[in-house]
């Protein structure tokens, strides 16, 4: 009588191959005469020792098992079924009842469904206590093993296979030359401000092997050696290949790259650990293997320090930044929590002096269901305004420092950014290419297709043309944004080239910088360190701008509408538009302090400058008192920086209300001589 057969066969790792299993257990039933249809013979790959660990294939073989397709299973060994006595006579059991008859070839054991065979179910019993416990020797034998091999300087685990290293003919793990020189670039590049989605456009533009794809090779160059047939890979296709985010982050937070060397081995656990809501228990650390190896060292201590410090200022949020440009993003902390912020919307109704609503914005306020509010005094402030504040604190610090010298390197830095960009812009092409000339293939193929199949041709018509036009557009947008980029950063390189050149004095090197977005985001990226904002007043934000040279100005700007005493305008002085009230405080002698516990600002009289103001404690509306009687109250102009030009053309000049050409008497302060004042010390300090 014909028999149902089926067979089931467990690999530890996808790279392990099954072949020698299921070869030995076709040659098992071919022994009994037996019939094994290829849809019955079921393959798990999984972790050797993981828990609770999910067998889809085996999952598979029970539902035909309840369905009465299958009567009996050929496994090589016990373990194949159990990791333990426990589970392994629990699904002995579970079948027995299904009327299965079982066989494992290693122990020469059949189990019949014939609970009265108590020969066979005593053996089993005692084959299952001495499987588990040989698998648990193993396994501390195994942890030994791999203990010992990493003292010796072996590679294990993870490291085994990192990205810029192997293992020697000693089997000593050693850096891959090639891959630490890409590594180092990585590093580089995303410290000097590149997103892990640019860097893996520009890598995958060079088609620069993955640690993945060079692994395989290997493995199926070792097959080859080893006279072993071909081997079909999960994941052996070009997509899987190419550079992904994911992997550049990993890269950029593993300390293995400085030569930190830490591997942390658990005490072996074959049995299933009991779950408690959900969560398993944490397993019981066996050994922990943490040495500082110099010989492993690709990257250094500083440029590690740097992206780290990069990567804990970018958290996750909703960021508009994608869609918008924004000056100052990367740099704002806030002072009250400690978080980023994010740039959005304002919806507001109020009078607007400009029509942009988007804002900077303290991460720490933002609460959904993943993410709680933190802080409920953090600063949410219109970008224009904040810019303007800021680049009115920097722009003398700017032109001031020597713009020859300085050019260079940003020229020279432009250009690398520039090569990138139109690597990356022609992969795009090609894949655009590519994409064409498949589509139009397929379609030919499809149109080809008569009689019955004429209507799935359609739909698989229909089907392609949709998948072609939504992987078209967004091939071509990113096409024609590098392009954006090209001519951008070109334009600027030119303008940096004339900007020495072209001014006769220091207010016109000023204007120089002012007018063109890129120089002035080149220069906020290069000299501003941080910019720290307190809720100094339930009106009003202080802004702490910290720069690299160790000079610091504070500043202040409103969190709601300007009166019209808070703003100003002269021809003569105000070449950007309206201005705005603000303190514009050299703090570079750091004489003045903040406690954001009392919302109060110490003086300690220790500054030239301000030798006109008392030495003390003030509040908010003390010292903006004193700071008006002492004619130390500056101001500000908006700056549109998404809409700012990157040319030469000036920006448009905000209208000027009719209330403050005929109303407002600004005579008895002299703003230009106030800002003259205020920011002359900047160039001793860089």
């Amino acid at each position: 009588m014909s028999k149902k057969i089926a067979i089931y066969c467990r690999v530890s790792t996808q790279m392990q191959s099954t072949d020698r299993q299921k070869e030995d257990l076709l040659a098992v039933a071919d022994r009994f005469n037996y019939h094994v249809d290829e849809e019955n013979i079921y393959i798990d790959i999984i972790t050797g020792y993981s828990v609770g660990e999910d067998r889809p294939r085996y999952s598979a073989l029970l539902e035909e098992v309840e369905k009465g397709n299958i009567e009996t299973i050929l496994f090589s060994e016990l373990t194949r079924l159990g990791r333990n006595s426990t589970e392994l006579l629990a699904e002995v059991q579970r079948l027995q009842n299904k009327g299965i008859t079982l066989y494992f070839d290693k122990q020469d054991l059949w189990v019949k469904s014939d609970k009265k065979d108590l020969g066979s179910r005593i053996l089993l019993a005692v084959l299952a206590i001495t499987t588990s416990y040989e698998i648990e020797l193993f396994a501390e034998r195994s942890i030994s093993g791999k203990i010992n091999k990493v003292n010796n300087g072996g590679g294990v685990g993870g490291d085994n296979n990192a990205y810029g290293y192997m293992n020697d003919e000693n089997k000593k793990m050693v850096i891959r030359k090639d891959e630490a020189i890409v590594i180092n670039r990585i590093f580089n590049m995303y410290a000097d401000g590149r997103s892990t989605i640019e860097i893996c456009d520009i890598l995958n533009s060079e088609h620069i092997p993955t640690s993945y794809g060079t692994r395989i090779q290997e493995f199926k160059e070792r097959r080859k050696q080893k006279g072993l047939p071909p081997k079909e890979y999960r994941y052996d296709d070009e997509d899987n290949f190419r550079w992904r985010p994911s992997a550049i982050a990993k890269i950029l937070c593993k300390e293995l790259y400085k030569g930190h060397r830490t591997i942390t081995f658990h005490k072996p656990q074959v049995d299933k650990l009991e779950k408690k809501e959900g969560k398993e228990k944490e397993r019981e650390i066996y050994y922990t293997y943490d040495v500082q190896l110099e010989d492993l060292r690709i990257v250094s201590d500083e440029l590690f320090q740097r992206v780290k410090d990069r990567l804990e200022k970018a958290p996750y949020n909703k960021n508009n930044a994608i869609k918008h440009d924004n000056l100052l993003k990367a740099k704002l902390i806030c002072g009250e929590c400690g978080s980023n912020f994010s740039v959005g919307k304002q919806s507001d109704n109020a009078t607007k002096y400009h029509s942009d609503p988007r804002t900077y914005k303290c991460y720490g306020r933002v609460n959904r269901k993943d993410k709680p509010q933190i802080c409920k005094a953090g600063a949410e402030i219109r970008q224009w305004k904040l810019d303007g504040l800021v680049l009115t604190l920097s722009l003398r610090m700017f032109a001031q420092i020597n713009i020859t010298e300085t050019n260079e390197n940003r020229i020279k830095k432009l250009s690398e950014e520039i090569a990138d960009a139109e690597k990356v812009r022609n992969d795009k092409q090609q894949q655009l290419d590519s994409l064409d000339s498949d589509f139009e293939n397929q379609m030919k193929r499809l149109s080809r297709m008569k009689g019955a199949s004429e209507k799935i041709a359609r739909k698989l018509m229909d089907d392609a043309e949709r998948e072609y036009e939504s992987a078209s557009a967004n091939l071509s947008a990113s096409i024609a944004k590098k392009q954006e980029e090209i001519t951008s950063k070109s334009i600027t390189i030119n303008r940096l080239k004339s900007l020495a050149q072209h001014y006769t004095n220091l207010t016109d090197k000023m204007d120089e910088i002012w007018q063109n977005k890129d120089i002035v985001k080149s220069m906020i990226d290069e000299y501003i360190d941080r910019i720290v904002i307190y809720k100094i007043h339930p009106m009003w934000n202080l802004v702490i701008v910290k720069y690299n040279n160790g000079s610091e100005f504070w500043g202040t700007v409103k969190a709601a509408r300007y009166r019209n005493d808070e703003m100003f305008f002269d021809e003569m002085v105000c070449k950007h538009g309206i201005e705005f009230q603000a303190w514009i405080i050299n703090n570079s002698d750091h004489c003045f302090s903040y406690d954001k516990k009392k919302h109060t600002i110490s003086y300690n009289g220790n500054n030239d400058i301000y030798s006109a103001i008392p030495k003390g404690t003030y509040t908010y509306e003390e010292l903006d008192k004193v700071l008006h009687e002492t004619n130390w109250i500056g101001s500000f102009p908006f700056y549109d920086f998404e809409n700012q030009s990157a040319n030469t053309n000036p920006i448009p000049q905000e209208p000027i209300p009719d209330f403050m050409r005929d109303e407002t008497d600004y005579s008895h302060i002299d703003w230009d001589k106030h800002n003259e004042k205020v920011l002359k010390r900047l160039a001793k300090k860089k």
